[in-house]
């Protein structure tokens, strides 16, 4: 469905060695994402039950019936715009890098891809290695698909802590009066994201700095004991660090691209972030604005985004009952909660899952097709 329409050669053969591996991890990943699976749906159904202890199916229902669906269609309508815009982010910062041009379409199927793989494995770790896994398969280039997927996390990166850190000034009593224990997964969030951020920034324009500081970090780990192989993890980061000083000069070579991604990254994410409002005006409510919603929701995101928990199953809907309480009023916080997870997190997975499903066809198909000639 999404690759029928682009004609674009297939490789049936790897590319390179990074072809290889990347097929060796996708068979090496199928049981971590069972497992992972198994686990999301397990925090999923305890904390609807601790929820719902307090709360009927008939109440919720009722709430759900009494709702304004052209505010439910907002909702979707929003999600689906934000599912696409990964794969927008994708196609700018591929068409800047890759003279062979990609299909729109194609790079949608990548974000979906990378979408789906996200939520199905903690901390979102199987997203990328599967986009580029597939991005390798449809015949992008090795250095364009690892850079181009390098630049969209990047801005991905600072766009979630941009969004927050600009509002927090102004509606910081309304986030801090509802923050509650969320307030240390917030202040870990920032903390890791920071981090994150200050050491890319280092590994693209500081290649001393960034290797004295690797070698450090791996040559206290291999003492502890956590690490047992230090010269096969310091390879991996040195080509790591290789790839952020490449990205360096793309972007140096493409000053607009930057702002590009981050654009897209803002409208992705501030897309994602006015779901709870839709959900809150499909209840006839009004007392709060579209930036108290974007604000709480910016932080929820940032606060659970870092656990090791796919899909932050448990964790995002939990935080949701506690930060937007005030907001929906105790009455429809439960239903609240449920329609937002449902346009913002169910309904993408069953399109980026429907969507992966058929690349996975599609790319199958070709390899059939041209070993058959």
């Amino acid at each position: 469905m999404i690759s029928l329409m682009d004609n674009q050669p297939i490789h049936t053969a790897p590319q390179s060695a990074a072809t290889t591996e990347n097929a060796k991890n996708k068979k090496s990943s199928k049981r971590l994402r069972l497992i992972s699976s198994i686990l999301m749906l397990a925090l999923i159904a305890v904390t609807f039950i601790v929820i719902l202890l307090d709360t009927s199916l008939g109440e919720i229902w009722s709430s759900v019936e009494s709702s304004d669906p052209r505010w439910l269609l907002a909702a979707l309508g929003t999600s689906l715009f934000a599912s696409l815009m990964f794969g927008v982010a994708l196609h700018i910062a591929l068409r800047a890098l890759q003279r062979k041009p990609i299909s729109l379409l194609r790079n949608l199927g990548f974000g979906y891809i990378g979408q789906y793989y996200s939520s199905v494995t903690p901390t979102g770790a199987g997203g990328q290695p599967m986009q580029l896994y597939y991005m390798l398969s449809y015949g992008v280039e090795v250095s364009y698909a690892s850079l181009a997927l390098l630049l969209v996390n990047a801005a991905h990166q600072l766009v979630v802590l941009l969004i927050p850190t600009v509002l927090f000034p102004f509606r910081a009593r309304l986030i801090l009066d509802n923050l509650g224990g969320f307030l240390w997964l917030f202040l870990f969030g920032a903390l890791i994201n920071i981090g994150l951020i200050l050491f890319l920034l280092f590994a693209m324009f500081s290649n001393n700095f960034a290797g004295s500081f690797v070698r450090k970090a791996i040559s206290f780990l291999t003492k502890l004991r956590i690490v047992k192989h230090p010269e096969r993890i310091e390879k991996r980061v040195s080509d790591q660090i290789t790839l952020y000083q490449k990205g360096a000069e793309v972007f140096k070579g493409h000053k607009w691209l930057l702002v590009a991604e981050l654009v897209s990254y803002v409208l992705l994410l501030g897309a994602q972030f006015l779901i709870p409002y839709f959900i809150y005006r499909a209840f006839h409510l009004t007392q709060y604005g579209m930036v108290d919603f974007i604000a709480l929701q910016s932080v929820l995101y940032l606060s659970v985004f870092f656990l090791p928990i796919p899909g932050s199953a448990g964790a995002s809907e939990s935080g949701f009952v506690k930060l937007f309480r005030v907001l929906y009023q105790s009455a429809f916080i439960v239903p609240a909660m449920l329609l937002s997870r449902v346009a913002s997190f169910y309904f993408i997975l069953l399109l980026s899952s429907a969507v992966s499903l058929a690349m996975q066809l599609v790319l199958s198909y070709r390899h059939k097709h041209n070993q058959l000639l």
